[in-house]
């Protein structure tokens, strides 16, 4: 009997300490290439830092990414053009600063290294809707924050 006990009160131990690590999740989806650019190059010619900017098509609204990425990066990013569908992986995890981050560490295949201070990488998520005056439409308005529909499709962009 005192044996169960003991089983009992690990298993609970071990549901504790799981609860208290690093809260970290991963997605995968699918976005579109829609740039890329050479930031540095060598005096071989050889890319030294590239920029991927792509769409988030599979989330509501307009949410578009830019990531910088290494040498290696750049080279692996040869072969997917512009235009072209990527499977594209994002970790989200708990910042020490109160809020979730999110960032891309792969695209098809292609790693990433994750910089948390890089300047080149930069996200915008905004969702518009159309403004309306006595049933006639009169212009629009954009909400730039995570918003439920956006973090229930994609909810590594949630805030």
């Amino acid at each position: 009997m005192r044996l169960g006990q003991v089983k009992l009160s690990t298993a609970w131990l071990v549901l504790l300490l799981a609860g208290c690590g690093e809260r970290l999740e991963r997605f995968e989806s699918v976005a579109q290439i829609v740039r890329r650019d050479e930031v540095e190059v060598n005096d071989k010619g050889e890319t030294e830092s590239v920029d991927i900017e792509f769409e988030w098509d599979a989330c509501p609204g307009d949410q578009f990414q830019v990531v910088r990425g290494g040498q290696e990066f750049a080279e692996c990013m040869k072969k997917f053009e512009v235009g072209r569908r990527a499977p594209v992986f994002v970790k989200h995890w708990w910042d020490d600063r109160g809020y979730f981050d999110w960032d891309v560490y792969m695209i098809g295949d292609c790693v990433r290294f994750i910089e948390e201070s890089s300047e080149g990488s930069y996200e915008k998520a905004q969702e518009c809707s159309d403004e309306d005056m006595y049933g006639k439409v009169t212009g629009f308005s954009c909400r730039r924050r995570s918003f439920e529909k956006m973090a229930a499709t994609c909810p590594w962009l949630a805030r």
